[in-house]
């Protein structure tokens, strides 16, 4: 009988090895390294604690040694990282000085603010050494939901002086990794000289709760490594809702005994995910965009029906000074819907030549990740029609000039405000 038990045992184990591979509660499926997938965008609170070190060195592990703040992490004392604030010249006792550090100054694409910390990065040939050619800079466990899809991204500045640092120094190489899965290496290259975002999405397999985030240097060569990273962020990747605000020529019209002229504009709301999103508002600040009229009135604010346009519900009691927001309370668009509204201002300009810039703000709630989108000029709200509204050449204010001569001239201002 114990024969057999023990056969039986032999058997079972030898079976068990030839099942199918389970992955662990830790997958992760990549997505890669161009950022959330198509028709999303990443959206909600960065998941990453201290991302942008403006507490200082905490909230990770890295296998550098933190050589303290505001200081200079030369090779010849072992290299290390150093959290730096603001602009910086290094080293500084040389006479032609090399390395420059700068604020980050954010990205509006992806919600990200500006900051004026980062980590100053420089490991030792010793540091290279001891990892066979990789240097685990920054490592952090972060909570996550299951089944979800993230992406993970950072901002890194080549802090060499492209022209005094041009023979023979090294560009970094970095790697994110997401439990121990590599989106691959890259290079953060001397020129253009600015901070390079470098991103990695993902998504979480059952019953996944936090996970290890980790970024690394592959450069394994100390002459040109140096470099700065900051927000480092971890975010949803969601459907994001897109804004555009069309103005028609201007219209001479008498109105209430006096002179001005009637301007009609079109705002264009769009869905552009493959989810319904919910709560949605678009605000329009007037009482700023004419600050500088004699005189302006709201004439109208309608819904422009028909084939292809989704109703909504419009704010009664919307006047564009004490009460800005142009929807109704809980207002949604299901997957790829769009909507439009029509706002008609009588305005009266003053004598000289004057610039009226003005954007919509739109916000609205993809699950629970609110998104949000500030209008463009024209009628779509995502010309290139890659589900992301929020891209630099997709930004604008819609702009009317009024000259003294009475012309109007419609223009596109990008990154105005209003």
């Amino acid at each position: 009988m114990t024969k057999r038990f023990a056969l039986l045992i032999v058997l079972l184990t030898v079976w068990g090895s030839m099942l199918p591979f389970k992955p662990a509660n830790a997958a992760i499926y990549n997505i890669g390294a161009n950022g959330c997938p198509a028709n999303t965008v990443v959206g909600g609170d960065n998941l990453v604690q201290n991302g942008d070190f403006s507490q200082g060195a905490t909230g990770f592990t890295s296998a550098l040694t933190d050589r303290g703040a505001g200081v200079y992490p030369d090779d010849s004392n072992g290299g290390g990282f150093s959290i730096q604030n603001g602009s910086v010249v290094y080293p500084t006792f040389e006479t032609n000085p090399y390395i420059f550090g700068r604020p980050f100054p954010g990205d509006v694409q992806r919600d990200v603010p500006a900051a004026n910390t980062y980590f100053y990065s420089n490991p030792s040939a010793a540091n290279y050494s001891a990892g066979n050619g990789r240097v685990n800079l920054w490592t952090q466990v972060v909570a996550v939901a299951p089944n979800t899809t993230y992406n993970f991204f950072a901002y890194f500045d080549n802090l060499l002086d492209p022209v005094k640092s041009a023979n023979g120094a090294a560009d970094p190489v970095i790697e994110l990794r997401v439990n121990g899965t590599s989106v691959g290496t890259t290079v953060v290259p001397k020129t253009p000289d600015r901070w390079v975002p470098i991103q990695y999405a993902f998504t979480t397999g059952d019953n996944v709760t936090s996970i290890t985030l980790q970024i690394d240097s592959l450069t394994n060569n100390t002459f040109g490594d140096d470099f700065a990273m900051t927000q480092i962020n971890l975010k949803q990747c969601v459907s994001g809702v897109g804004a555009a605000k069309y103005a028609f020529p201007a219209v001479e019209e008498r109105r209430n005994g006096q002179d001005g002229y009637r301007l009609e504009y079109l705002i264009t709301i769009r869905n552009l995910g493959a989810d319904p999103v919910t709560e949605l508002q678009a605000t329009d600040d007037l009482a700023t965009v004419f600050a500088g009229a004699e005189v302006w009135e709201l004439v109208e604010l309608s819904v422009v029906s028909g084939s292809g346009f989704t109703a909504l519900a419009l704010n009664p009691n919307f006047d564009g000074r004490t009460d800005r927001e142009l929807l109704a309370a809980n207002q949604s668009l299901a997957a790829g819907q769009t909507a439009r509204l029509r706002l008609v201002i009588w305005v009266r300009p003053p004598a000289g030549p004057i610039i009226f810039s003005n954007r919509v703000n739109i916000t609205a709630r993809s699950g629970n990740v609110v998104v949000t989108d500030m209008s463009n000029p024209g009628l779509d709200p995502d010309p290139n029609n890659n589900g992301d509204p929020k891209e630099e050449e997709e930004s604008g204010a819609t702009i009317t000039i009024f000259s003294p001569y009475r012309i109007w001239v419609p223009v596109v201002s990008r990154g105005g405000t209003g």
